[in-house]
């Protein structure tokens, strides 16, 4: 149940032409209160099975299934559910530790081991590879963020330039998704490697770029027939603050929902594999048919553990925006949290022009989603900079200078080293 109670279903939908009023802060309800330190070494799944039979710290999804599948050959337990079972967040915590029985019975009790130790110390301190630092995991960055005061905005980003401009804006969080990887990566079709995996790989460059929180959209059409804890081990793996999920069935407008059941069994199997830290986010696409509806899945999905909902407003979004567009979309969001706290909900905006910052902190709401700014003002700015360079015109700003860029990107200090 969310705070305050819920009032009758049969509330109407907002008309077009209601206004917005102010919206109260309430302040979060995470799926935990105790956000656990659960640090582990950022890497992909085949790196992981690799690392296992060289002895080294899986992650946390690859040392349960790793444990349950030797326990299976000995027959010395059971073997691991798919779902989430009754204590089955205990594991989390246990993470990296030595587990010592104390007088036979299921009690436990955990000492650090070695490897723990060093789990923990890799992502205390950055490390310097040819000169470029590696940032820590900030997944309790992410959460002690959203249960703040303020407003946390997450571009999109998909390359390591990208994460080096945001970090130097003194943002704290970025959001990868798969139309962007596409069109800043656009693999070739005939690239033996597997586009899941490499979408992987671009989110761990980023974590490893800068000190940001990379939220990972866990449902792109790369994944093959990967489920979603399976994305969500992926996803844990690579470095992921938090992970996003959608109720649609594929990428397309005609294609259908799934039931608010079939989406709540999901996120608590997400959440049996990326443990308490990681910021559980839940798209629903519902919004292009039903206001009502859409209200009815947040709540629905919140009740179910995860930490934020996401309606997409993409049936108010147009180019260029106009004010009938905007007060339409307002009325939306304040029907929406007639019911659901503004810190639990997600905004977005692709290019961040539909809703200004300053009003999206007024209003309380937790996390801001601009998933196509960077990539948007970057394709701009190249195609004015060549029209004017091609016509031998002033361009219509100041470029960085080298000196400029190569601070920036930090290209100086791997030069430094490199020679």
């Amino acid at each position: 149940m969310i705070a305050g109670g819920r009032r009758s279903r049969n509330e109407g939908r907002p008309p077009d032409t209601a206004t917005h009023g102010d919206v109260t802060d309430d302040q979060p309800r995470f799926a935990d209160d105790d956000a656990q330190d659960r640090r582990v070494p950022v890497t992909s799944r085949r790196h992981v099975q690799d690392g296992v039979a060289d002895g080294k710290t899986p992650t946390a999804g690859a040392q349960e299934r790793h444990a349950s599948q030797e326990r299976h050959e000995t027959g010395g337990g059971q073997e691991r559910h798919a779902t989430p079972i009754p204590g089955g967040e205990k594991r989390h915590a246990s993470q990296g530790r030595h587990e010592t029985p104390t007088d036979g019975s299921q009690g436990r009790r955990t000492t650090p081991t070695q490897g723990d130790q060093e789990t923990h110390a890799e992502h205390q301190h950055r490390s310097g590879v040819d000169g470029v630092d590696v940032a820590p995991v900030p997944r309790a960055m992410l959460r002690d963020a959203l249960t703040s005061d303020g407003l946390v905005v997450a571009p999109g980003c998909y390359d390591v330039l990208g994460a080096r401009v945001l970090e130097a804006a003194g943002l704290e969080a970025a959001y990868l998704t798969p139309f962007g990887f596409q069109a800043a990566d656009a693999p070739s079709p005939h690239a033996p490697q597997d586009p899941w995996e490499r979408y992987l790989d671009l989110a761990r460059e980023l974590v490893d770029a800068a000190g940001l929180a990379i939220i990972v959209d866990g449902q792109t059409g790369l994944e093959g027939n990967r489920g979603a804890p399976e994305r969500a081990a992926d996803a844990f793996s690579a470095g992921a603050a938090g992970f996003v999920i959608e109720d649609r069935q594929g990428f397309g407008k005609d294609r259908p929902l799934r039931t608010m059941v079939e989406v709540g069994r999901e996120i608590a199997a997400v959440r049996h594999e990326v443990g308490r830290e990681t910021t559980v986010i839940v798209r629903t696409d519902a919004v292009r048919e039903s206001v009502d509806d859409a209200r009815a899945r947040c709540e629905s999905y919140l009740d179910a553990g995860a930490d934020l909902v996401f309606p997409l407003m993409t049936r108010y979004l147009n180019y260029p925006d106009t004010p009938a567009d905007r007060e339409r979309r307002m009325s939306a969001y304040q029907f929406l949290t007639e019911r659901v706290p503004p810190k639990r909900l997600v905004v977005h905006s692709p290019t961040g022009r539909h809703l200004p910052v300053d009003e999206a902190r007024r209003l309380g709401f937790g996390l801001y989603l601009m998933s196509q700014l960077l990539i948007a003002s970057a394709v701009t700015g190249m195609t004015h900079e060549l029209a004017a360079a091609l016509a031998d015109e002033p361009g219509p700003m100041p470029l960085l200078t080298p000196v400029d860029l190569a601070t920036l990107t930090r290209v100086d200090r791997w030069l430094e080293n490199r020679w």
